[in-house]
């Protein structure tokens, strides 16, 4: 852990020395990481396995096995192979304290984005009224428990917390920037990862550039944008370490690893997460005549019904609307509409909009049926969601447009939380290229 003095900042972040991968040893970096937990299927996690004995996922999502209990289990086995691999030459640790400028580089529908931040560690708040970090989403128990069982038997962290920060002047991506053409950095990994997307890690190790990194970044709030689970756990673990002494015996948990994102940048993209209908049944003239209180209905082709989609939503809230019959539709909302006079700015999001007006007013699915998911498949792949309606699969999708990062911005610093899946922050961070241990 950094012993380097802190400053009375809002935001305080540190360099650290982390335990890196040593790929002469480990093999190939690519075969080395993993997409973050809660995306891996079991398909996926048996796969991650085999491609290498030192892969990511045995330590951040291993498997269960039979047998399992109290003594032996896959958190005390990510533990076991955590201390085995840092005892030998799989991980090393880091020579000096740094901060790590991670790049990613990818393409949507034929144009290239490049999404620039930096990893370092962050601050836990100390309480809810010296807070500077702030979440949009609704978390569960039960991944809490998982990462929290984690947590405490490995004591490290194994994948970063993804956050946005306003960067109106650009001042911090310049600097980031200015260091990498300058050459002001030491590149580790540079790797296309098996969705295409090229990943890039650099070190920061002058203590200059650091400080002023430190010093941009202390009147900053942040933003969750994914791993709200992870955070609360590291909050949830902080203050058990203290409650019970931890840190005397030299658990230092009060700082996390966080990946930190420019908002004002091109490539901090975030994608729209479609509502797939299934079991049931959808009236589609009824259905018509209920949305036409609150929307401008107009009908439309299967071809043609996404990209109408997009061009509406650039001017108004609205919706891809194709159903199993064959027939689609846009639906564009009507602004006079009564019940939306409301200074709440989540009421005013497209995904609240779909959830109150359609899910629950025409649909008549209620609340827990949406949080339970009894009605509703979340579909990422426009194309394939639109096949699957062409095919039965499902009765009908709703196509939606993304949520602007102003928007996540502005319901997370009043303490708001978004509707389910209201955000999807492309690409996903990778997970293994940084491990911060907790242990002084």
């Amino acid at each position: 852990m950094n012993n380097s003095k802190e400053k009375n900042f809002k935001t305080t972040i540190l360099p650290f020395r982390p335990y890196v991968y040593d790929v002469k040893c480990a093999g190939e970096i690519k075969n080395l990481t993993a997409p973050p937990y809660d995306i891996i299927s079991k398909e996926l996690q048996n796969e991650l396995y085999e491609r290498s004995l030192y892969n990511i996922i045995r330590l951040e999502y291993g498997k269960e096995l039979d047998g399992d209990g109290d003594n032996e289990n896959k958190y005390t086995r990510a533990s076991h192979l955590f201390n085995e691999w840092a005892g030998k030459c799989v991980l090393k640790r880091a020579a000096k304290n740094a901060i790590y400028i991670y790049s990613q580089i990818f393409n949507i529908d034929g144009t290239e984005y490049e999404r620039t931040g930096f990893m370092s560690l962050f601050k836990l708040p100390e309480s809810k009224e010296n807070n500077s970090i702030y979440g949009h989403e609704t978390t569960l128990s039960k991944p809490k428990e998982d990462r929290f069982k984690l947590m405490e038997t490995a004591n490290a962290n194994f994948s970063p917390i993804f956050s946005v920060f306003e960067d109106n002047n650009q001042k911090v991506l310049t600097i980031l920037k200015t260091a990498l053409s300058e050459k002001e950095v030491k590149k580790l990994f540079d790797f296309i990862d098996d969705n295409g997307i090229k990943n890039i890690l650099y070190a920061i190790e002058d203590e200059k550039i650091i400080s002023d990194i430190q010093n941009d970044m202390g009147d900053k709030s942040v933003y969750i944008a994914d791993g709200h689970h992870r955070f609360e756990t590291c909050i949830n673990y902080r203050d058990y370490v203290k409650k019970n002494g931890l840190d005397k015996k030299g658990i230092n948990a009060d700082y996390c690893l966080m990946f930190f994102a420019p908002s004002g940048q091109k490539g901090l993209v975030i994608l729209p997460t479609h509502r797939g209908i299934k079991e049931k049944n959808i009236n589609i003239e009824n259905f018509i005549e209920i949305l036409s209180k609150y929307f401008i209905i107009s009908e439309t082709n299967a071809e043609d019904l996404i990209n109408e989609n997009k061009k509406t939503g650039k001017k108004y809230v609205s919706f891809g609307f194709a159903h199993k019959s064959g027939r689609n539709f846009i639906l564009s909302f009507k602004n006079e509409t009564s019940d939306l006079k409301t200074i709440n700015p989540l009421d005013n999001l497209d995904v609240s909009i779909l959830q109150e007006y359609i899910l629950k007013k025409a649909l008549e699915i209620t609340q827990e049926e949406i949080d339970n998911q009894k009605y509703i498949v979340y579909e990422k792949d426009a194309k394939k969601a639109l096949e699957k309606v062409k095919k039965g699969g499902l009765e009908a999708v709703f196509f939606m447009n993304p949520t602007k990062i102003e928007d996540v911005i502005k319901i997370a610093s009043l303490n708001l939380r978004m509707p389910q899946k209201s955000t999807y922050f492309y690409p996903k961070l990778i997970s293994g290229l940084l491990i911060n241990p907790l242990i002084k």
